[in-house]
């Protein structure tokens, strides 16, 4: 016999979903019934406008995990972005991935969440980007609480995210200018990673590894190494030469 939390389960995986396949096909189903590789892998279920005056600053954001572009609405967005594509546990992301269209309550909620990722474990994360004080609003919160129960019924995680340090977000983006590793040197990367044998210091892996490796390209070598998790340093500190690195010991 289902008690009540499995009856309103198997009631939020009847709402209703709706996603772009990458056909540009749209396609009405239920949050039970959803292919998280489809939905992640289509296209964007609506489009983000910008014009003059407003408040929020959209883009288009390159992402070196997909190779592609992903639409962003706003700053915070963005940031959130550039976690997911240096997190090595990301496989895919996409924007605006799907709109969820069912009851709570006595309410009717429409809600398309802003990113979703999908996880090297096969996982899907649902993410929503708010300002905390605006997070907190409690119709912008029952909301969130609303696409919270739908993805725990569906398998899926949910995250409500409203930032990071700074000093993280400047580390993430001070790497990722390497984070193209076609355009790194693979010598020199080598060469880097043949040097740190243990905790060193940035500067003194400069130092062992230029020569020969000239200097910029030992130091896009590095950067690249620390973007892609072969080497691994404190990014909760300001990154300079006197920032340890070392070989965390499972390198992605």
């Amino acid at each position: 016999m289902l008690d009540a939390e499995d009856v309103a389960g198997s009631e939020l995986l009847e709402v209703e979903a709706r996603y772009v396949s990458a056909s540009g096909e749209l396609v009405t189903t239920t949050v039970g019934a959803l292919d998280g590789v489809e939905v992640v892998r289509g296209l964007p279920v609506r489009r983000i406008s910008s014009h003059a005056g407003q408040r929020h600053y959209p883009g288009s954001f390159w992402s070196a995990t997909t190779g592609a572009h992903v639409d962003y609405e706003s700053r915070l967005e963005l940031d959130r972005l550039w976690l997911a594509d240096f997190d090595p546990a990301v496989a895919w992301m996409a924007s605006q991935p799907l709109w969820l269209c069912g009851s709570d309550g006595a309410a009717r909620r429409r809600h398309a969440p802003d990113l979703l990722l999908q996880g090297r474990d096969g996982s899907f994360t649902v993410v929503d980007v708010k300002p905390a004080e605006f997070a907190v609003r409690p119709e912008v919160a029952a909301v969130f609480a609303w696409t919270g129960r739908l993805c725990a019924a569906a398998g899926w995680r949910y995250e409500v995210w409203s930032g990071a340090p700074a000093v993280v977000l400047d580390n993430v983006r001070t790497l990722a200018s390497a984070r193209r590793a076609d355009l790194v040197d693979p010598d020199a990367s080598a060469t880097v990673l043949d040097v740190v044998s243990s905790e060193m210091s940035i500067s003194a892996v400069m130092a062992a590894a230029s020569p020969p490796v000239p200097r910029s390209l030992a130091l896009s070598g590095l950067m690249w190494l620390l973007w892609s998790g072969q080497l691994a340093a404190d990014l909760e500190q300001p990154l300079s030469g006197d920032s340890l690195v070392l070989r965390p010991e499972g390198s992605r």
